[in-house]
C-alpha cells in the first residue's frame, strides 16, 4: 500500500481546501503518453511516482493511460481525453470508516476499491456523466462504450443511480445507459464489448 510521509491521519474535503500547502492523497504509478493535472490554476505533467493532490484535476491526452493509487490503496486507471477530480478522501489509517468521492467528467475509467470501501469501510461514490456510482468491494469499469454509456463490475457490488432510475450490478454483470433512458437491466455483457471496454484503459506491454 502507498506510504505517504508522515500520515497518521488525513482528512480532506471541499471545505478545506484553501489550506496554504497542497494535500497529498497519492501517487502516480504508471503513465502512458501524456497526463497533466491542474491544481489552482497551475498545471504540471504527471510523471512516474509523482504526486495526486486533493482537488487535482486530472486530464488524459490522445492514446494516453494513467493509473494512480490513493493512501488507502484505491487505484484508479483512466484511459484517453479522460477529466477527473478527487472531490473528497477522508481516511484514518487503521480505522474503519472513510469517504472517497471521486467525479469522472468524462473518459473511461477502472477504479479498483482501497481500505476505505472495503467491507467495514466508508462511504464511496464515483460520479459519472449518467449519474452516480455507489461501490462495495470493487472493481468497476465506466465509460462510452456502443453508442452510450456502460458500467461493467469485475468484482463487488454497485448500484448505479440516475436520473431515470438505479441498477444493481453484480460481478460480472454489466448495464448501458443511453440518452433519456433509465438504465438497462444487469447482466453480462457480450465477450466483444467487454475486450473492448478493458482494452480503453490498458497499457501497451513494455518493450
Amino acid at each position: 500500500m502507498l506510504r505517504l510521509p508522515s500520515l497518521t491521519l488525513f482528512v480532506a474535503l471541499a471545505a478545506g481546501s484553501a489550506a496554504a500547502a497542497p494535500a497529498q492523497v497519492g501517487r502516480v504509478d504508471k503513465v502512458e503518453q501524456q497526463a497533466v493535472a491542474v491544481l489552482d490554476g497551475q498545471p504540471r505533467d504527471m510523471t512516474l511516482g509523482g504526486p495526486v493532490y486533493f482537488n487535482d484535476m486530472i486530464r488524459t491526452g490522445g492514446a494516453s493511460r494513467l493509473e494512480s493509487q490513493l493512501a488507502d490503496g484505491t487505484k484508479v486507471t483512466l484511459g484517453e481525453h479522460a477529466k477527473i477530480t478527487i472531490d473528497a478522501f477522508v481516511y484514518r489509517p487503521g480505522q474503519p470508516g472513510g469517504r472517497l468521492d471521486l467525479n469522472v467528467v468524462r473518459g473511461a475509467f477502472l477504479f479498483v476499491g482501497g481500505k476505505i470501501e472495503g467491507p467495514t469501510g466508508g462511504n464511496v461514490a464515483i460520479r459519472t456523466a449518467v449519474g452516480t456510482l455507489g461501490v462495495r468491494g470493487t472493481t468497476v469499469w465506466g465509460g462510452a462504450i456502443d453508442g452510450g454509456y456502460g458500467v461493467l463490475v469485475l468484482d463487488g457490488i454497485v448500484t448505479l443511480r440516475t436520473g431515470r432510475g438505479s441498477v444493481t450490478l453484480r460481478k460480472g454483470q454489466g448495464t448501458m445507459v443511453y440518452a433519456g433512458r433509465p438504465p438497462q437491466a444487469a447482466a453480462p455483457w457480450p465477450e466483444d464489448r467487454t475486450k473492448r471496454a478493458v482494452a480503453t484503459i490498458s497499457f501497451q506491454p513494455a518493450r
